[in-house]
């Protein structure tokens, strides 16, 4: 059952009506004057779907989250022109080395774990370094 809003064509009276979906097309009696003269008209719905699996919710979010996303862009791009460009320099415990096999070797000599110098190590006799 739904309701279904009627407007008189003899008054202009609009009046609603309880109706099956199958008898929405079937001329209704105006209360007021009791014309048959009736039509069904289209009102505004009045009603706003809530929650999370609504797709009118996630379109605003989809929005939103773009928006978002852009100014942060704009934020990280600035910071890049600002910030120095950091460089990684062979060293063991703060004192610097001339290359990551020197770092190495000092680091070995010190009793220090090899295991991290040696990725730098390969980078640095392959050139991408």
């Amino acid at each position: 059952m739904a309701i279904y809003v009627f407007e008189c064509g003899a008054c202009e009276e609009r009046f609603e009506v309880t109706l099956r979906i199958a008898d929405r097309n079937l001329p209704q009696s105006c209360p007021d004057c009791a014309s048959e003269n009736t039509k069904r008209i289209i009102v505004d719905v009045g009603f706003i779907l809530k929650g999370d699996d609504w797709p009118g919710k996630n379109i605003r979010i989809d929005g939103q989250m773009r928006t978002k996303n852009k100014k942060l862009k704009v934020k990280e791009d600035e910071q890049k022109k600002d910030a120095p460009l950091a460089k990684l320099v062979p060293n063991v415990e703060g004192e610097e080395a001339e290359s990551w096999s020197d770092a190495k070797n000092m680091a070995a000599s010190k009793g220090k774990d090899t295991s991290s110098y040696e990725p730098l190590v390969q980078k640095e006799k392959s050139g991408d370094l």
